[in-house]
């Protein structure tokens, strides 16, 4: 039988603040009731009047402050419910400061004062800052606007004046909120229990982004709006608006105030000061342990490129060992060889080796690149290389062009980037013949042949296309060459790092190596791979090469 765990989630302490203020406002209330006559009594109009200017006017600069603090820092965030918000403050701070000027018994503004115009102007701005902060929670708290804050001011000031105008020379417009003798009327307290509805629902649009969110500052919001609900709950009750549940009213008006000014203050500018005053503390701290962080990463640069040094050392000798020796004798066939990459890692590479008794099999290529990619795409040429050397079954070996054209369609089969390619030249020496059968891949070098008489010549009778991706347009034709060479015939075969025929940018363009060639067409091939070398030596050690040198050298003993 499985187990159910409810899990229950651990109270938020946050909430005690809004609980503790709560209910301090009910026992206010509450004592108010107990002692209903004595609360009810009326206070001489004079200092009531000083009590309620006071207090109203706090009320005000608070409402004229947030309006600044939204209006200001709107375009430093784009809020939408801050431009709502700096709308409601400006009308309100208006509408309040015309409701105490027009309270009874001061000497009245543009007209004379009276509890009706008073009354009318009190509950047109608590109307006003319920539903219009309502409205405002309900719209997302990170939600952005585009519009211009200037016509938002322009229309809070259109409708301050009309309110104005209304209230001050029209006041029979509105319904009666209060007839004296008589108290409020039921308009008046359906009202009042209207705006208490709204801002309870504010309240609550308030805690919900607390939830979201886990700001302490929407705590603090709810609160204000919970204590605007009992500053509307006090007007409801007073007889006189000389009585103390009229001041118990202000008194939680300004509480509510209070805190609606600190959520909305620690919101837009207290608490976006103190992240930029610990940014800065946490940079001086990072500039304070910069030279520490530096050494720290310097060493980690370090440790990382001597770990990538020794790996592309290794790799290096991988490399260099799928290489035949230097020198190497086989059968009366002579092989000098040498190798100069311009990296660590080469793109050339070459190879002769002993097929049978009767064939020896040479190659010499050139891959796209250098270094990594380059090394990697050697090796899966190495490996299609030998595989297809010799068939068992038939006991054939395999041509140079039936080479090339595996390797072909093998390379057309990988998953190798567009861009990659070799260029090969393939050959095969029949020992019992003396032929030479060859087939060039795109090679663009071509190898140079030295006759035991003197004579010098190319090995450009094949023809063939680069190993690519290009099988989907069509299937290249390698066509195969062969010679017969005698005892000392030697064969240069290089790639372009020693001489391009092309660009010319070798260590040697393509006269001078020819010159080389044939001042030295009499040596044999251990002479001649010596004096090559020493030509090779002097023009690197004057200038770096930027590609791979590799050639080997062919003669018949």
């Amino acid at each position: 039988m499985t187990n159910i765990v409810t899990k229950r989630e651990k109270f938020d302490i946050n909430y005690i603040y809004i609980i503790y203020i709560g209910l301090l406002a009910v026992f206010a209330l509450y004592f108010a009731g107990i002692y209903e006559d004595i609360i009810c009594e009326i206070f001489p109009i004079n200092p009531f009047l000083h009590w309620h200017t006071g207090l109203e006017f706090v009320t005000i600069i608070i409402s004229f402050t947030l309006f600044i603090i939204t209006y200001y820092t709107y375009n430093k965030n784009s809020r939408l419910r801050l431009l709502f918000f700096s709308a409601i403050f400006f009308i309100v701070g208006v509408v309040d400061f015309l409701h105490t000027m027009n309270y009874d018994g001061m000497q009245g503004f543009f007209s004379e004062s009276s509890i009706p115009k008073a009354t009318t102007f009190w509950m047109l701005s608590r109307l006003i800052m319920s539903f219009g902060l309502l409205i405002a929670c309900s719209i997302p708290y990170n939600k952005k606007s585009k519009i211009n804050r200037q016509y938002i001011l322009l229309i809070s000031i259109v409708i301050s004046c009309i309110i104005f105008y209304l209230g001050t020379f029209k006041i029979e417009v509105f319904p009666v909120f209060f007839i004296p003798g008589v108290g409020l009327t039921k308009t008046k307290v359906y009202m009042e229990y209207l705006v208490m509805l709204a801002f309870a629902g504010s309240a609550a649009l308030a805690l919900r982004d607390y939830r979201k969110t886990g700001d302490r500052v929407f705590i603090i919001f709810s609160t204000g709006l919970l204590l605007a609900v009992f500053t509307e709950a006090a007007f409801t009750l007073y007889k006189s608006v000389y009585d103390t549940y009229n001041l118990l009213g202000h008194i939680y008006k300004i509480g509510s105030s209070y805190l609606i000014f600190r959520a909305i203050f620690l919101y837009n500018l207290d608490i976006p000061y103190k992240q930029l005053k610990e940014a800065r503390i946490k940079l001086k701290s990072h500039a304070d342990s910069l030279e520490d962080i530096v050494e720290a990463r310097t060493k980690e640069i370090r440790s990382t490129h001597q770990k990538m040094m020794e790996d592309l050392e290794y790799a290096r000798l991988i490399q260099q060992s799928l290489l035949p020796p230097k020198e190497l004798l086989l059968h009366n066939v002579r092989f000098i060889s040498d190798y100069i990459p311009c990296q660590s890692l080469s793109g050339d590479l070459y190879q002769f080796h002993q097929i049978d008794e009767e064939h020896i099999g040479m190659y010499i290529a050139d891959v796209s690149g250098h270094g990594i990619s380059a090394a990697m795409l050697t090796v899966f040429t190495e490996r299609l290389m030998n595989p297809v050397y010799r068939n068992k079954e038939i006991n054939v070996v395999p041509s140079p062009q039936r080479t090339l054209n595996y390797i072909f369609s093998e390379f057309n089969k990988a998953n190798f980037p567009d861009e990659m390619h070799i260029v090969v030249f393939k050959a095969i020496y029949n020992i019992r013949t003396c032929t030479l059968e060859y087939c060039t891949g795109g090679m663009n070098t071509t190898p140079i042949l030295l006759r035991s008489t003197g004579e010098v010549s190319y090995l450009d009778k094949s023809h063939g296309f680069p190993i690519c991706k290009f099988d989907a347009f069509f299937q290249p034709d390698y066509q195969p060459a062969s010679l017969t060479l005698n005892k000392g015939d030697r064969i240069i075969f290089f790639t372009d790092g020693l001489a391009d025929g092309f660009k010319d940018s070798g260590v040697f363009n393509v006269k001078d190596l020819m010159k080389l060639v044939e001042a030295n067409k009499f040596e044999d091939s251990i002479l001649l791979e010596a004096n090559l070398q020493k030509e090779i030596r002097k023009i690197i050690n004057q200038k770096s090469n930027d590609d791979d040198i590799t050639y080997f050298i062919l003669e018949i003993m």
